[in-house]
């Protein structure tokens, strides 16, 4: 008994103390939880610790039923809601401290997006072509800049990486890279730019810079309905993990709604769908027939069938038309000549095929003489800087040799142009400076003529681009690569045909690539309209059915084009975190 006294002695504590034992176990609790949390978490946990206690509410959110992302509770991941914005002050209000200010006053849809961004919301924004949709880009930049993160920009094509890359570096300065098959420049930079392959290909890989993205922009998303290289953006967009937020740009489509429910069931987060169809700059849409334009559509008034009529008309021979304006009838004009007299119908005179194919007449290609014409008309007019869309390398070339013997430079432009082109020339090797490429596009470019296609050097088309955007090049013959967001908007637009080779067979333009292309036109703050031209060199124009369809028809539809490959397989099995089944 003595013994368990002494022993029960010493489990008495000699000293009461204050504090109960609950109040140590919690407090021992708080600090294996710090212990264990990432510091992820932690800069979670501190950030909205500090929004908690701070007295200004930046942008509440509108609807708090949407704030919940349990699948069996949401009705749609695609949120349609807006930011209530009485005036510009309402915006300045909600966001007193933005990481980036611009020069000019936001359109509503860009305010709207850039309130979502500082949520860190994902965002789907759906414009015209030049509408702006690049503020959307800069901004999430800047966000990253100032979060000390990393955003990543892709691009369907290098032309729009290379000059993206010139654009950024201007604006945020030397913390800028680019990424792409060919070259890294700056890839330790905050904000990377490369097409999506590349990122994919990280993705695989499993690269170290994966962990500090915070966003990342893709840009020209309607892409994703290319055949051969659509499924890349879908790979990209369920590999990518769930901390990085995710912004598409994108042309107007008809079921935006629909394709912001498939991005958020996968990543099970709201996508905010912002769409607009204004267009800074309005269009004017016209057939170039006779040697004269006439004008098919203005703005968004409608196809006018006045305007087909007339251009029918200039492209008749001169006997059929004055039986036309004479308002002839029936049976046609009857011509006299030694053999007597005889019946031409004029259905017969415009049916002549083009040479050499079973196409019809409106597909006609124009002479050298049509495009000299052609040319004189855009230069007198005042409707230069000038592209020209031709859906085929070759073509395009053969289009620019035809106005060798037009200068469209002044004596000063002409020696601007000619001390840069030497510059550029001199970063290649003696034999490579004199490869007959060069030499064309050299002279060319001297006269304010420019090329622009994928068969092209790296460095020409570099160069052809900066002289472009330098108002140096008058009139550029360019693929349709060119207007796949590249934004060196001209003031008029023309196209040599409105047939391509889609990789498997000939078909005339869908509206949305036709809009994609005509966009181009309109410099805004510099021109009042964008003119649309549409070369009519046959004995007919196009079929109205087409034209009509091909101006006023709804865009394409963003369609999957995922398919399960062996290749992708394979990858997934590499990556520690993906599975195939997942």
């Amino acid at each position: 008994d003595r013994k368990q006294v002494a022993v029960a002695k010493d489990f008495i504590p000699t000293a009461i103390d204050s504090s109960s034992p609950t109040d140590d176990v919690d407090m021992l609790l708080s600090e294996l939880n710090d212990t264990l949390q990432s510091p992820m978490d932690q800069a979670f946990h501190a950030k909205k610790a500090t929004q908690s206690s701070s007295t200004t509410t930046i942008h509440p959110p509108v609807n708090p039923k949407t704030d919940d992302n349990h699948p069996k509770t949401r009705k749609s991941w695609a949120v349609t809601d807006c930011i209530p914005l009485t005036n510009s002050s309402d915006f300045h209000t909600l966001l007193p401290n933005p990481a980036l200010t611009f020069p000019f006053e936001l359109d509503d849809f860009q305010k709207q997006a850039i309130l979502r961004l500082e949520r860190s919301e994902c965002v789907f924004l759906a414009a015209h072509t030049s509408a702006g949709k690049t503020v959307c880009a800069e901004y999430a930049i800047a966000l990253a800049k100032k979060h000390c993160t990393r955003a990543i920009y892709t691009s369907p094509i290098k032309a729009l990486s290379n000059q993206k890359y010139r654009d950024f570096r201007n604006k945020f300065g030397e913390d800028v890279g680019l990424i792409t098959g060919d070259m890294q420049i700056g890839a330790d930079g905050s904000c990377l730019i490369m097409t999506t392959e590349i990122l994919r290909s990280m993705l695989y890989r499993g690269a170290d810079l994966i962990r500090d993205i915070e966003w990342v922009i893709f840009d020209e998303v309607h892409y994703i309905n290319d055949s051969e290289r659509g499924v890349v953006w879908e790979e990209v967009i369920i590999m990518l993990p769930d901390y990085v937020n995710l912004i598409f740009l994108s042309a107007t489509t008809p079921n935006t709604i629909e394709f912001s429910e498939w991005i958020g069931r996968t990543k099970r987060k709201p996508v905010h769908v912002i769409r607009t169809n204004y267009r800074p700059v309005p269009l004017s849409h016209h057939l170039w027939a006779g040697l004269k334009l006439h004008s098919i559509m203005e703005g968004k008034q409608g196809f006018k069938p006045s305007g087909y009529s007339e251009a029918a008309k200039a492209l008749l021979p001169a006997s059929a038309r004055a039986a036309a304006e004479n308002g002839g009838t029936g049976k046609g004009v009857k011509t006299c000549g030694k053999g007597g007299s005889a019946s031409v119908k004029p259905s017969s005179v415009a049916a002549k095929p083009a040479s050499g194919s079973r196409l019809s007449s409106w597909q006609a290609q124009g002479s050298k003489q049509d495009w000299i014409s052609l040319t004189r008309f855009l230069e007198r007019e005042g409707l230069m800087p000038t592209v020209c869309f031709s859906f085929s390398k070759k073509k395009c070339e053969e289009l620019a040799n035809m106005l060798r013997s037009l200068d469209l430079n002044t004596a000063a432009e002409r020696n601007l142009v000619t001390s840069f082109a030497i510059q550029t020339v001199n970063r290649l090797s003696p034999v490579d400076s004199k490869l007959p490429q060069v030499l064309t596009t050299v002279e060319m470019v001297k006269r304010g003529i420019g090329v622009h296609h994928g068969g092209l050097l790296p460095i020409l088309k570099e160069m052809v681009e900066i002289l472009f955007s330098r108002n140096l090049i008058k009139i550029l013959f360019a693929t349709e690569t060119f207007a796949m967001g590249v934004n060196m908007p001209a003031r008029c637009v023309v196209f040599n045909a409105i047939r391509k080779h889609d990789g498997t067979q000939f078909r005339e333009l869908q509206p949305g690539e036709y809009t994609q292309m005509a966009g181009r036109a309109g410099r805004r703050g510099l021109d009042k309209v964008g003119t649309v031209i549409i070369c009519c060199f046959g004995d007919q124009p196009p079929p109205q059915v087409v034209l009509k369809n091909m101006l006023t028809g709804s865009s394409t539809k963003l369609q999957s084009q995922f398919r399960l490959t062996y290749t992708m397989i394979l990858n997934l099995l590499r990556v520690e975190d993906m599975s195939v089944e997942g």
